[in-house]
Order: C-alpha cells, then sequence, then structure tokens
C-alpha cells in the first residue's frame, strides 16, 4: 500500500528570504525579474509586502530550473492548489 505524501510549500516573506539565502535587497529584486509570479513569488492586491515559494526558489537556485525534476516540483505544487481553486460545490462532492 502506497501513502500519498503532500509536500508543504511554506510562503516566506521578503526579508526571511533574504536572511535564508544571505542576499541583498539588489539580489532579491533580480530574483523577482527573474521568477515568474505568481508561481515562485506573488504580492496581494493592494499590497505591498511579497511572498516567496521557498521550495521552488530554493529548488530553483541550488539545482537549475530547467532539471525535469524541478518541473515534477512545480507541478506538484501546482496540485496542491487545486482544491483551493475549486468550486465549494465540487469540493463538498469530493469530500463524500
Amino acid at each position: 500500500m502506497s501513502k500519498n505524501i503532500i509536500r508543504e510549500f511554506p510562503a516566506i516573506g521578503s526579508d526571511k528570504l533574504q536572511d535564508r539565502l544571505d542576499i541583498r535587497k539588489n539580489q532579491r529584486m533580480e530574483l523577482r525579474e527573474k521568477l515568474p509570479s505568481p508561481l515562485y513569488w506573488w504580492q496581494f492586491p493592494g499590497g505591498r509586502k511579497i511572498f516567496w515559494n521557498w521550495v521552488l526558489v530554493r529548488d530553483y537556485l541550488l539545482n537549475g530550473g530547467d532539471r525535469p525534476e524541478h518541473q515534477r516540483l512545480i507541478e506538484e505544487y501546482l496540485a496542491t492548489l487545486e482544491p483551493m481553486t475549486r468550486k465549494p460545490s465540487q469540493r463538498k462532492a469530493l469530500a463524500a
């Protein structure tokens, strides 16, 4: 019997990202220009704070974004979003 393991994709703020990666603000801005939103980072409408997908950013920087393993990680992340994008009636039907 196999278990479905759901990986967590924590979001962190820009300050924490800079601390974890030991980078400066200008390097963070380069990352923001290089990595697409909302996959790697996002900002709520009207908000100033930027949130980063720590797992995807770290994997991209350590191993590169063009590897099949990184693409599978992206697919895994997107799959975690699917239940949230369904209508409430669809979620109830799946839970039954």
